[in-house]
């Protein structure tokens, strides 16, 4: 649906509907009536195609096997979590990595699936006799078409075609598949369906000329922004606007010459063979590019306009992304997040994370039905403004004091226009149903529901206080001459106003030699949770969008608030006179040492606000043990420092932490160095763990291996394969028996692997000598992103084990895979800090419940386990959780689950989050999933010595009686 609305005359307006072709009901209320037969064997099932609004439809018949389907599939990224991992530290003024943004390039290079990917999918496709058309730059979309035949045969799935609120639509009637040996690659096959379609309606008449709506100057003045623009109007900015129709240009002429924003400057990007033809859509082009005209009248507009389809939608937004020329997008198209599968909701957030880790913004819509986005009676929420790397831009009703000053501001709803929904219309705001909360999104008035909460911010979108905008179209319900002058409101004059806005900061920036607001999510809200000189937003107070209240802080109806253009862009730019700032981080991040011996790191500081002041440095260690000192002890912020660790012969091996506090006038941050250390034979009872002998003496080997200077800790590491193609596995390995007082075998690993998990790997298994079992503590792992990853397991003192450590290659010759491995090392054995762990009280001490929880003597080990929901439906959430911090000599959380979830993960599913209360960050460390195989499996996530957590383990049913789900969890470890 698109969110536009048009005010017709100050007392008769009317609204301009871009509606669906369906009335979409949210997911959490519907099944399918339709059974998902288990695959073929050999075959791989992509889950989240199913459509909710067809979910009680019966089909009418099979869809016509010559019917040529236009396709676009999405290929999962490589190294998503370091992907994320980056993004949040690109939006840290604390981190080395603060806007320090990818190219398209090197977005390729890291995190797209590779080449050997995607020649095996377009191999598959092309074996099926489906054309391929073309491979996006970034290798994320693979465009192809075929007739419906070929595709049902490809992906093992009947089409058929349903009655749908007077129209005849088509879609799958279950899930699809792929061989097995494209499990992993594909995320999303668009254009299996054509129901989620952009359909407008128009309402429309003549409106009084020029005057009315507000004015250029109106908004310019009501939001603070005459200082800004008068210095820095976006001149050296482009603005990329998402577009699904055309437009004609003179109309947009004529607004700039009627409010003399001087000459044109946009141009089209057509995308997937679309054209600027004017249809029943273009009143929406218009206003877009009017607003962003008004507010930016020096930016570069680009306009890339696609088809209206699924395919044309990932398309257009992946081309802004790749060509990476604009900073700033605005969209006004959106969908009800439910009608959606949500392997498209997905595909569209990779897309959004390449743009984010780019610097780019993207303000979209967040709709006009207030909370009921569907346009029903439930509660719902718009896609793309529901995604964690898009700002939701939500509504406002804006009265304006004398000479268009900013008068009052409530939030927009009107329940008696139901043209659009039973509900009435207003701004859209709500919680996301697929989408975490990210952890930018906090401040006063962000509540505890765990997800994504929109819009984030607001402005002006009711058609009672609308814009000024000139149209001529007929196709879109226009009149030609002074009577093409109408009123339009809608948060599709929102998001390009906030879009306009962010154009001008970044020329403002710019202009200041400072950098620009890059991915601005997490950016408003730190203008809006912590203090600062100047007050960015206008609080709105007032009002509702049909459901949710504005209030004090962030609310769901308003967001923050709407902009005070002027002070924003004076936060934004730091010049409030304010304290300087800076940042600290520590390289290497962590050490092993010897009894006896040192280490070193280099403590660099980096200014991020302000000027470089003198920071001073101090280390502490914890627990007592090892020795820390600084050289010199404080530098000019952008300087560094050198740490050294010192150990004693007589201090016990374990890891410890030493951390180094900065401090400048008020300011003050800290980094962190992990200490390992190892008795005097470098490892316990490990031979040569470090490698520092500059060879492989007392590892045994086999196939490809050497030493190599690339080292975690000191001069050398072990490595296993070789940068040229290898066949088979290369392997280092070990038999040592663990003395008394140890507990923990740990090792570090980096593994460079250009292809995938499916034929190159790092791996490692340790087999328990005394008790002849074998345990693998390091599954099969892929990734090309050179980073140090530590492993540990638990082991008991006086066994003898064989520790394996192992690289494999599969001699192609384009993507070499190799395993460097340094530092194994025993180490005490850390106390679980979790209570009752295994629920072997046979009761929930420790833990606290929310939902449906009981104990079950259905265990992974021992007697009991925790089971959250329950064999009867349930309603929403149910959930255990845990606070417990980590002891020294801890990195690793572990747990098992086994969900009995007979429905998809559309509907139920079980989830785990992890939430480090220490730094306010929480990860989700099990994703939503959904089987119902009666086994049991182990979920691994790195926690950090000293630092405080809380797990929570949750089972989410949707309260049909046919599927009840619930997930047992056991044998909760930290170690």
């Amino acid at each position: 649906m698109k969110n536009t609305f048009l005010r017709l005359s100050p007392r008769r307006w009317a609204i301009l509907v871009l509606a669906t072709i369906t009335m979409i009901v949210p997911a959490f209320l519907l099944h399918s009536t339709a059974v998902q037969a288990a695959p073929p064997s050999g075959r791989s099932v992509i889950s989240g195609h199913l459509v909710p609004a067809l979910q009680h439809h019966s089909p009418l018949h099979t869809s016509s096997a010559n019917r040529q389907l236009q396709l676009s599939i999405a290929l999962n990224l490589r190294n998503k979590s370091a992907l994320e991992a980056l993004v949040r530290a690109q939006s840290d003024p604390h981190s080395s990595l603060y806007h320090q943004y990818l190219t398209p390039q090197q977005f390729t290079a890291q995190f797209s699936p590779t080449e050997a990917s995607v020649r095996s999918v377009v191999s598959y496709l092309h074996s099926q006799g489906l054309q391929v058309s073309s491979v996006a730059s970034n290798r994320l979309l693979i465009d192809a078409s075929g007739s419906l035949s070929a595709v049902e045969r490809a992906f093992n799935i009947t089409i058929a075609d349903y009655a749908l609120n007077g129209s005849t639509v088509y879609a799958p009637t279950s899930e699809p598949s792929v061989p097995a040996n494209l499990s992993g690659l594909v995320l999303n096959i668009s254009g299996l369906d054509n129901v989620a379609h952009y359909h407008p309606a128009k309402h429309m008449a003549p409106a009084a000329g020029p005057g009315g709506g507000y004015t250029p100057t109106d908004l310019r003045t009501a939001y603070d922004m005459n200082s800004l623009i008068s210095s820095a109007n976006g001149s050296g900015q482009t603005v990329a606007i998402f577009e699904l129709d055309g437009y004609n240009a003179s109309d947009v002429n004529t607004y700039l010459s009627q409010y003399s924003l001087g000459s044109a400057k946009y141009s089209n990007v057509l995308v997937d063979g679309a054209t600027n033809t004017a249809g029943a859509g273009a009143i929406e082009v218009e206003l877009d590019m009017e607003v962003v005209s008004a507010i930016a009248p020096g930016a570069t507009q680009k306009i890339y306009i696609g088809p209206n389809s699924t395919t044309g939608v990932n398309d257009t937004y992946n081309k802004i992304v790749t060509d990476n020329v604009a900073k700033v997008t605005s969209t006004s198209w959106g969908l009800c997040e439910a009608s959606s599968g949500t392997s498209e909701l997905s595909a569209l957030d990779n897309i959004f994370l390449q743009g984010s880790s780019q610097g780019q913004s993207f303000f979209a819509a967040s709709g006009d039905s207030g909370a009921y986005d569907c346009n029903n009676t439930s509660l719902a929420v718009d896609s793309p403004a529901d995604d964690p790397h898009v700002v939701g831009v939500g509504g406002t009703n804006l009265q304006l004091g004398s000479g268009s000053s900013y008068g009052s501001e409530s939030a927009w709803s009107n329940p008696n226009d139901t043209q659009r929904s039973p509900k009435g219309s207003g701004g859209g705001g709500g919680y996301s149903t697929y989408f975490s909360k990210p952890s930018y999104q906090s401040g006063t008035g962000v509540d505890s529901n765990s997800m994504r909460h929109v819009p984030d911010v607001s402005a002006d979108a009711d058609p009672a206080s609308g814009y000024s905008v000139y149209c001529t179209v007929s196709a879109s319900g226009c009149s030609s001459g002074s009577a093409g002058w109408i009123a339009v409101g809608g948060t599709s004059a929102a998001a390009p106003l906030w879009a306009g806005v962010a154009a001008d900061v970044n020329s403002y920036l710019a202009g200041q030699g400072k950098s620009t607001l890059g991915n601005v999510n997490a950016e408003l809200y730190t203008l809006f949770n912590t203090s600062q000189t100047y007050t960015a937003y206008h609080d709105v107070t007032s009002g509702n969008n049909l459901f949710y209240n504005a209030g004090t802080g962030y609310d769901l109806a308003t967001g923050i608030g709407t902009p005070d253009v002027w002070n924003f862009a004076r936060d934004a730019a730091g010049t409030t006179g304010g304290t300087n700032d800076f940042s600290i981080s520590a390289s290497p991040t962590s050490l092993s040492i010897a009894q006896g011996g040192n280490g070193t790191s280099t403590i660099s500081t980096a200014v991020t606000t302000g000027s470089a002041g003198t920071v001073s440095l101090s280390a502490s260690v914890s627990p007592a043990g090892p020795t820390a000192s600084l050289s010199p002890t404080s530098v000019t912020a952008g300087g560094s420092s050198t740490l050294t660790v010192s150990v004693g012969s007589s201090v016990a091996a374990g890891t410890y932490t030493v951390t180094v506090t900065g401090t400048e006038g008020s300011a003050t941050h800290t980094a962190s160095v992990t200490v390992t250390v190892t008795t005097s034979g470098g490892g316990g009872s490990i031979t040569n763990g470090g490698f520092e002998s500059g060879s492989l003496s007392g590892w045994t080997t086999a196939g490809t291996t050497s030493t190599s200077t690339t080292a975690h800790a000191g001069s050398y590491s072990g490595e296993a394969g070789s940068t040229s193609p290898t066949n088979g596995d290369s392997s280092i390995s070990q038999t040592f028996t663990v003395p008394s007082g140890s507990g923990t075998l740990s090792f570090w690993y980096r593994v460079t692997c250009p292809d995938t998990v499916t034929y190159d790997w790092a791996t490692a298994t340790l087999k328990d000598n005394t008790s002849n079992t074998t345990s693998t503590i390091l599954a099969k792992t892929c990734t090309n992103n050179s980073t140090w990853v530590q492993v540990s397991a638990g082991v008991t003192a006086s066994h003898s084990y064989t520790l394996t450590l192992t690289s494999h290659d599969d001699n192609y010759a384009g993507d070499a895979t190799y395993t460097l491995f340094d530092d194994v090392a025993l180490s005490a054995a850390a106390t679980n800090p979790v209570t009752n762990p295994g629920f072997e009280t046979g009761s929930f001490s420790g833990w606290t419940t929310a939902g449906t929880a009981s104990i079950s003597t259905t265990a992974h080990a021992g007697s009991y386990s925790g089971e959250a929901g329950s064999s009867s439906a349930t309603n929403g959430d149910s959930s255990i959780s845990q606070t417990f911090t980590v002891p020294s000599g801890s990195g690793t959380l572990s747990f098992w689950y086994r969900v009995t979830c007979p429905d998809t993960v559309t509907y139920d599913w079980a989830t785990a989050t992890l939430k480090d209360n220490t730094s306010n960050t929480t990860s989700t460390i099990l994703a939503k999933t959904c089987t119902n195989n009666a086994t049991w499996v182990q979920v691994s996530a790195t926690v950090t010595a000293g630092h405080s957590y809380t797990l929570t383990l949750t089972s989410h049913d949707d309260n049909y009686a046919g599927d009840a789900t619930y997930t047992l969890f056991d044998d909760v470890n930290v170690h």
